[in-house]
C-alpha cells in the first residue's frame, strides 16, 4: 500500500513524467490531476477537491498517516491538503515549490532570453517581457509564453548541469500524446492567479521538508523560501545539486532525506 501521495507540477501536465522515470516506487502513489472540465466556473478549486478527496481515500486505504511530496506547482495542492486533512498527513515534502508561479514563469523567460540573446527571435520575448513589465496582467503573461516557444531547447533550462538523462527523459515523454493539457493548464492557472490568497501559516504542524535545486531558473531561493517559512515555519530547507524537478535528477529516497 502506497505510504506517500505525490503531487505533480503543472498544471496540465502529466505524472506519467515521473512514474515512469522511477516504475519502480511501489510505496508512491502517483496521482494524476484531473483535466479541468469545459464548464467549470472554478476549476483550480476543483482540482484543490479533487486533490483532497483522492488523499482521504490513500490515507483511509493505507490505514495510517501518508507523506504528501508535492513538486513544483503541487506544492499549493499540497498545503491545501495539509490544512484540510492533518490528521492524515505524516509529513510535507516540497520540492521546488513555486509560491507564485507567474513569477516563476517569468524568470524562465528571462533566464531563457539571457542564454538565447543572439537568436533570431530574442527580441520577440524582450518584447513580450517589456509589455508584461509595464502592464501586468494574464494577456500581457500568455504573451510571453507565446513568445518564449519561439526560442529553442526551453525545456532543457528546467534541469541542471549534471541532470544525466533527466532531460531526455522529460522531453521523451512530454511528446507523447496527452502528457501536456494545454487548455487545462490554462484554466487551471489563470483560476489560480485569480483566486490566491496567501495561506497563511499551516495547520499542519508536523515535519515539512523543502528542497530547493541550486540551478533552478524559476525559483529565488532566499525569496521563496521566506514565503514558504511563513507557511511552514517548522520547515527544513535544503538546497540540493540539481535545477526545477529535483526528483527526476535524483531519486525517491534523496529526497525523502
Amino acid at each position: 500500500m502506497a505510504s506517500i501521495f505525490y503531487l505533480h507540477g503543472g498544471p496540465g501536465l502529466s505524472v506519467a513524467i515521473e512514474s515512469t522515470r522511477f516504475p519502480q516506487a511501489e510505496q508512491v502513489q502517483w496521482w494524476q490531476q484531473p483535466p479541468a472540465a469545459s464548464c467549470a466556473q472554478r476549476p483550480y478549486l476543483d482540482l484543490l477537491e479533487a486533490a483532497l478527496a483522492e488523499f482521504r481515500r490513500s490515507a483511509q486505504a493505507h490505514g495510517a498517516p501518508v507523506t504528501l511530496m508535492a513538486s513544483s506547482f503541487g506544492a499549493h495542492l499540497a498545503t491545501y491538503i495539509a490544512n484540510h486533512a492533518p490528521e492524515a498527513v505524516a509529513r510535507v515534502v516540497l520540492l521546488a515549490p513555486t509560491y507564485n508561479p507567474e513569477q516563476a514563469a517569468l524568470r524562465l523567460a528571462r533566464h531563457a532570453l539571457a542564454v538565447n540573446a543572439g537568436h533570431a527571435d530574442a527580441s520577440k520575448v524582450q518584447a513580450a517581457l517589456a509589455a508584461y513589465d509595464a502592464a501586468p496582467g494574464r494577456a500581457k503573461f500568455w504573451e510571453v509564453f507565446g513568445a518564449l516557444q519561439l526560442l529553442p531547447d526551453v525545456p532543457s533550462l528546467y534541469f541542471g548541469p549534471d541532470a544525466g538523462d533527466a532531460p531526455r527523459h522529460f522531453l521523451n515523454v512530454l511528446h507523447q500524446p496527452g502528457a501536456f493539457d494545454g487548455p487545462s493548464s490554462v484554466a487551471i492557472s489563470d483560476d489560480f492567479a485569480a483566486s490566491f490568497q496567501a495561506p497563511g501559516r499551516s495547520a499542519f504542524n508536523g515535519p515539512v521538508s523543502i528542497v530547493f535545486g541550486r540551478h533552478d531558473p524559476m525559483i529565488d531561493a532566499e525569496q521563496d523560501g521566506a514565503l514558504w517559512r511563513a507557511v511552514y515555519p517548522q520547515a527544513v530547507f535544503r538546497t540540493i545539486d540539481s535545477g526545477h524537478f529535483p526528483l527526476l535528477e535524483s531519486s525517491v529516497e534523496a529526497c525523502l532525506a
